[in-house]
């Protein structure tokens, strides 16, 4: 089987796809981090319909076995606690990096072990953006639940959203086989 190593937001290279740094400011009573600025570069002007917070469980995944995928919406991650697996796959075939995959490494601004710092101190987490056509699906493949809170472009719509199976895809990446939470490698 080939195997899919994760990578870092900043290191993410599909067209439209980008990693806004958040400064996580700790302090001995816990974390505050600003997730969704108005002047965000690819933010700035963009439409806010609708915020939504999930907690998954450790080895669970949201996507066991296809991809969503939308034709309207715009996706803006951001992990609060916790470590995610955001596996992306470039569907668009008018851009240049159409048929690119990645499995990107999501942490949190705290990781839940009761280890925050007894001083202030700041860290670093990401917002992500998924555009309208990335394929995303996700996943947990820590010892600890995630947190997520996202900001979608748009209300939810059924009609705008898609489920693909992993089947109907092949992977470039995994030498013709589909994308699988398997071939997933997660780089710590």
């Amino acid at each position: 089987m080939v195997r899919l190593p994760t990578i870092t937001p900043p290191e993410i290279s599909i067209q439209g796809v980008v990693a806004f740094p958040r400064v996580v400011h700790h302090d001995p009573r816990g974390f505050l981090v600003e997730t969704l600025r108005k002047d965000d570069g690819g933010v700035s002007g963009a439409t806010f319909a609708m915020t939504y917070t999930s907690l998954t469980l450790p080895g669970e995944k949201r996507d066991i076995d296809r991809w969503h995928v939308h034709r309207l919406q715009e996706d803006r991650f951001v992990v609060l606690s916790g470590e995610m697996i955001l596996a992306l796959y470039d569907g668009r075939r008018e851009v240049p990096t159409f048929g690119t995959l990645h499995a990107i490494r999501m942490v949190g601004a705290s990781d839940g072990t009761g280890t925050e710092p007894r001083r202030k101190q700041d860290g670093l987490t990401h917002m992500v953006t998924i555009p309208a056509g990335v394929y995303h699906c996700i996943g947990n493949l820590s010892d600890r639940p995630f947190i997520l809170q996202n900001f979608p472009t748009q209300l939810y719509n059924a009609e705008d959203e898609g489920r693909v199976p992993f089947l109907e895809v092949p992977m470039k990446d995994l030498a013709g086989a589909p994308f699988s939470w398997d071939a997933v490698e997660v780089r710590r």
